[in-house]
């Protein structure tokens, strides 16, 4: 990544600004929140240097490699009281909802095993 490529990327597709690097964007007062879509091995960073600059951000998935890596980046963003969320879209499916209230209404008992498939 360069700021020329950036620049580049930036004018074939009409953004206004560009930034030379992820600590000039995460330190740009302008810039509200960060949405990390990079490669799965720098998520845990690049999600730290946002929530260490208290930048609400949405970290696609997987949200860090690993549990310890994760657990990190929960606390800070409590330590920091800054939104932190990884990009799991089907969250918020009406069908997940519902899925979700049938099981806590108890309607369908204890659940022991769930094995799900989106293939």
């Amino acid at each position: 990544r360069s700021e020329a490529s950036a620049t580049k990327f930036a004018e074939s597709h009409g953004v206004q600004k560009v930034h030379e690097s992820y600590e000039a964007l995460v330190n740009d007062p302008e810039i509200d929140v960060v949405y990390i879509g990079s490669v799965a091995d720098t998520h845990f960073e690049l999600a730290k240097m946002c929530l260490e600059a208290k930048k609400p951000t949405l970290v696609e998935k997987p949200l860090a490699l690993n549990y310890d890596e994760a657990k990190k980046l929960v606390e800070l963003a409590r330590e920091q009281d800054t939104f932190l969320m990884e990009g799991m879209w089907s969250r918020f499916f009406p069908a997940m909802k519902k899925a979700r209230s049938i099981v806590d209404s108890g309607e369908i008992g204890d659940i022991v095993c769930v094995q799900g498939d989106f293939g």
